[in-house]
């Protein structure tokens, strides 16, 4: 769809002139990327940043992370609490490296595949998907929720499942051809998320998207 389109080229044109300098974008290592997409999980940025470097200086693989004891892994995860996730990384570690067997052992690079995988949802394997390994797959957290309601379907209900069928669905139609570009597109959609179309203030009047928003549209004709 062309409108979709244009939210797509707008979108990463903005991106790559306001895209925060953050580590875990100058990588493509599934481990890294995997690490720091459950960090991140209910956690801020700011607190995220000094840890990812502390934790892969601690554990620089998978395989690291498999042959350590549990408590060794949640030791190094404190400071950023939700302690379930170290505890899903240590399964993790130790189901794709055969229990701590094969130092070789990789993420898989399909969505569905990672989806198998101890403490993985939707989401994760999507960001892993795409920001590891630049396949197009679609991915919707908090942040690209409720961008995509905003822009195209302001009467979706964000907590219900038939909503968020939905807005994966938006998602995966605005996936750009190549997964290069999904890689741009996918860290854009959180970023505008993040930075401008946020749960407290709307900053519409900065958005790169504002042209082709279906809610700043509602509010324009209800002041006419």
């Amino acid at each position: 769809m062309e409108r979709g389109r244009r939210f797509g080229t707008l979108l990463r044109r903005w991106f790559r002139a306001n895209g925060r300098d953050l580590p875990w974008r100058k990588t493509r290592d599934p481990y890294r990327v995997l690490v720091s997409e459950l960090m991140l999980q209910q956690t801020q940025v700011s607190r995220v940043v000094p840890k990812y470097a502390e934790f892969l200086s601690t554990f620089p693989t998978l395989h690291d992370v498999a042959r350590a004891r549990p408590k060794r892994v949640t030791e190094a995860w404190a400071g950023l609490g939700y302690y379930a996730r170290a505890r899903n990384l240590h399964a993790l570690a130790k189901v794709v490296t055969d229990h701590g067997r094969d130092a070789g052992g990789v993420l898989p690079a399909d969505a569905t595949a990672l989806r198998a995988l101890p403490g993985v949802g939707a989401y994760t394997a999507g960001a892993v998907s795409s920001f590891a390994y630049e396949r197009r797959a679609e991915l919707v957290d908090t942040n690209v929720a409720r961008v995509l309601k905003r822009v195209f379907a302001p009467d979706v209900e964000l907590k219900s499942g038939r909503g968020q069928k939905r807005l994966w669905s938006i998602a995966r139609e605005l996936l750009p051809r190549t997964g290069p570009a999904t890689w741009t597109h996918n860290q854009a959609l959180m970023e505008l998320g993040a930075l401008v179309c946020t749960a407290r203030v709307a900053r519409c009047g900065v958005c790169p998207v504002r042209s082709l928003c279906a809610t700043v549209r509602q509010s324009d004709s209800r002041t006419v």
